[in-house]
């Protein structure tokens, strides 16, 4: 579970970094396979999603793309034959 110090942080540095260059550059890590310490597991998400949205006032959309749409979009990007797995049924596609 996330502790309080701790949603207090991690709010205030996503909205600084939200307000300082904007939603689009702002998810969360990848880190939890346990190759690096994390200050909480998954189950803490929910706190913190509770947390960015009453304390901070993200919106449902922000908060998806805090949670893994940007993620999700930037993988989209800049993953090489991304277009092209996809047209086949996500099967990697090799040249």
């Amino acid at each position: 579970m996330c502790g309080d110090d701790l949603l207090v942080s991690i709010g205030k540095s996503i909205r600084h970094v939200v307000d300082t260059i904007g939603i689009k550059h702002v998810a969360l890590g990848s880190d939890w396979d346990g190759a690096v310490r994390t200050p909480f597991d998954g189950s803490g998400l929910v706190h913190l999603t509770h947390h960015l949205r009453t304390v901070h006032g993200f919106s449902e959309p922000e908060l998806e793309q805090i949670m893994g749409g940007n993620v999700f979009t930037f993988f989209e990007r800049t993953l090489p034959n991304h277009q092209r797995m996809m047209e086949n049924g996500g099967t990697v596609v090799q040249e």
